[in-house]
């Protein structure tokens, strides 16, 4: 029923949010595509949080992608012990810093009277799923190792199976409880991004490369 749950209902509830909601959102409202900016509210902890997520998060979602999209380059690669721990050892650092990131900007808001008045549910609902992601990333990371090995000879093979709409739960039905957790968590944010200010992910702003500055400047008294 779980391994149900997990790895068959939330995959393709998930793609179809995907599909549907967002050209919805995209066509109906683009004010509400971006996310907003809270430099001006807050700075010093935004700093401190946003580098450490952004360069945390992005080269394992990167190596996630590559991994799915490419698999037979990466099987010969990790399969030298060494490398296969050097890849595993930066990974671990990563994910801990990416963790340390959105840590970070979830005690910002927190702490924040001005940041919680322009704070949403969705918000929050994102920050805490990003931070059980990429706690669930460095349990298996940390306590099971060779997640790498796992997810190229186990998740990838199912989520093609998911992507041909055959979904072949052999692959994962009898993988750890912390490995299903974190897939589940991934499921449930790909299912939340149309509805969040994290939709801005799916856009490559190459346009705003040509907008001039946008000066601001203070109203004081």
């Amino acid at each position: 029923m779980l391994n149900n749950l997990i790895f068959i209902a939330l995959p393709y509830a998930a793609l179809a949010l995907v599909l549907l909601v967002t050209p919805y959102r995209f066509l109906s409202n683009r004010l509400t595509w971006s996310a907003y900016s809270t430099q001006f509210l807050e700075r010093k902890f935004l700093f401190w949080g946003i580098n450490p997520w952004h360069y945390g998060i992005i080269p394992i979602l990167t190596a996630h992608i590559l991994g799915f999209a490419f698999p037979g380059l990466f099987k010969p690669f990790l399969g030298n012990q060494q490398t296969l721990l050097l890849v595993e050892s930066f990974g671990l650092g990563l994910g801990l810093f990416a963790l340390m990131g959105c840590l970070i900007l979830l005690l910002r808001r927190v702490n924040s009277g001005m940041l919680s008045r322009v704070t949403y549910g969705s918000d929050w609902l994102v920050l805490l799923l990003l931070v059980f992601q990429a706690g669930t990333g460095i349990y298996v990371s940390y306590f099971l190792r060779w997640g790498t090995q796992w997810y190229l000879h186990s998740a990838v093979p199912y989520l093609w199976s998911v992507v041909s709409f055959n979904p072949q739960l052999g692959y994962v039905a009898e993988l750890p409880l912390a490995v299903k957790l974190h897939a589940a968590g991934a499921f449930l944010i790909v299912a939340v991004l149309p509805f969040t200010k994290l939709v801005h992910l799916l856009y490559l702003p190459v346009d705003f490369l040509k907008d001039p500055p946008i000066p601001y400047r203070w109203r004081t008294k």
